[in-house]
């Protein structure tokens, strides 16, 4: 199709830039594999912080710095940092072990746990028991602890 002398199916050649050429990389018996993927500096830098940490090991006071570091640069909201919420800042907190919505979290700051199974229990135990007004604050903190996962993989 074209409009005014433009070529609107090569948006590249109508505008007078250049497309990257891939760099070709030749396999013993294959053909040759293109490679034009690169990552973009906010996936690199969420990667830089997120492997610093391992979500499936790691205590409230790492998490809050990861979470912390994460928002800093711009890669999370404040929203999403509610997940680093201390629950033993509760009035009438026991210390040692308690259960928040099935997920049981320690009184000790430095105690490591696995955040990704305590974000599925809750997000879990909230779709059974909690108000389904609620559930998709639960599995958006759910999604990113699978992110982060995912990125420390």
């Amino acid at each position: 199709m074209s409009i005014c002398g433009i070529d609107t199916n090569n948006i590249v050649s109508a505008l007078n830039l250049q497309a990257p050429k891939p760099e070709a990389a030749k396999i013993d018996g294959l053909s040759e594999i293109f490679d034009t993927f690169s990552e973009s500096e906010e996936a690199s830098k969420f990667k830089e912080i997120v492997n610093k940490y391992d979500i499936t090991n790691i205590s409230r006071n790492e998490l809050n710095q990861m979470y912390k570091e994460l928002h800093d640069n711009g890669l999370i909201s404040l929203k999403d940092m509610l997940v680093t919420f201390d629950p033993t800042r509760i009035p009438g907190w026991q210390d040692g072990v308690s259960s928040i919505s099935g997920w049981k979290v320690s009184s000790n700051p430095d105690q490591k746990m696995n955040v990704l199974e305590g974000l599925k229990t809750q997000a879990e135990w909230y779709k059974k028991f909690g108000d389904p007004q609620f559930q998709n604050r639960y599995d958006e903190n759910l999604e990113l602890a699978r992110k982060i996962h995912y990125f420390q993989t």
